[in-house]
This record gives structure tokens, C-alpha cells and sequence, in this order.
């Protein structure tokens, strides 16, 4: 973890660096830490769930495949420090707004249907999750709906 921290501010103070998209934004790696932490919850198949976490990311802050994978590793750092999900859901209340929150409960949702079933662990989370960044009851439940794979 610390060689990641490391190559990502080698990058980061890269005097190329500037040309490149700002890897170091806030918002994409609470978002990451969100979806990461659905993810790590129940050990059913890691590999889909990590897929659909990688895909969502690309989707949602058009990033790159390496850039990805590095916010991922920076994002579980932030994880293995946070003592809750505060330092998280602060940014997305701050800089999101509800549509855009919906859609983040949504991907979570995908992220726990990726093996093809919810752990009412995964489900817990996800709701703490909403409660903390002011999704509407109805919208999870529309959310965890739109999300199911058979739909």
C-alpha cells in the first residue's frame, strides 16, 4: 500500500502531471471507498464484484483502466485508516446531488448483485450508506429494484 501512496504522489508531482486528469480527486476516492467497502462485505465472487466497482468507476469519472486501479488500491488504503464512513459521505453531500447520490446507492446495489444475490449484510450497509448521504427511503428500494440482474 505505502508503494502505491508513493508512485501516486511521484506521479501526482510529475511536471507532466498537469496534463493528465486530476488523479487525486476527493470525490472519486470516497466514492471508491463506498463501493469497495459493498464489495469487501460478503466473500461470494470477488472477481464480478470487482469488475462491476472498476466499471462503475470508468462510467461514473471517465477515467481510464490504470487510473482505476490505482484510485482502487488509494481507496482501500483510505479504508484500512477510516474509523468511519464520515470522511466519505461528507465530499458526496457536499458535492453531489440527489440524482446523482441515487445513482451511487444503484451501482452499490449492482455492486452486490454481482454474484447474483444480496447478503443482508451487503443490504445493511447499503442502507446505512443512504440514511448518511439522504436517499429517500422509496429511492433505495427503487434502486435496489432497477439494480437486479433478472430485471
Amino acid at each position: 500500500m505505502i508503494a502505491a501512496i508513493r508512485r501516486f504522489f511521484d506521479n501526482s508531482l510529475d511536471p507532466k502531471a498537469e496534463a493528465r486528469q486530476d488523479r487525486s480527486d476527493p470525490l472519486a476516492l470516497a466514492t471508491a471507498a463506498l463501493m469497495i467497502e459493498v464489495m469487501r462485505v460478503e466473500s461470494g465472487d470477488d472477481a464480478l464484484a470487482f469488475a462491476r466497482v472498476t466499471a462503475a468507476l470508468e462510467d461514473i469519472f471517465d477515467l481510464p483502466h490504470a487510473q482505476i486501479e490505482e484510485l482502487i488500491e488509494l481507496a482501500e488504503a483510505e479504508l484500512a485508516e477510516a474509523t468511519d464512513f464520515y470522511q466519505f459521505t461528507r465530499l458526496i453531500n457536499q458535492h453531489w446531488g440527489q440524482a446523482e447520490r441515487i445513482a451511487l446507492i444503484r451501482n452499490m446495489w449492482q455492486v452486490a448483485w454481482a454474484d447474483g444475490s444480496v447478503h443482508h449484510y451487503e443490504e445493511h450497509l447499503i442502507r446505512r450508506i443512504a440514511d448518511l448521504i439522504h436517499v429517500r427511503h422509496s429511492d433505495f428500494i427503487a434502486a435496489k429494484r432497477d439494480s437486479r440482474p433478472d430485471t
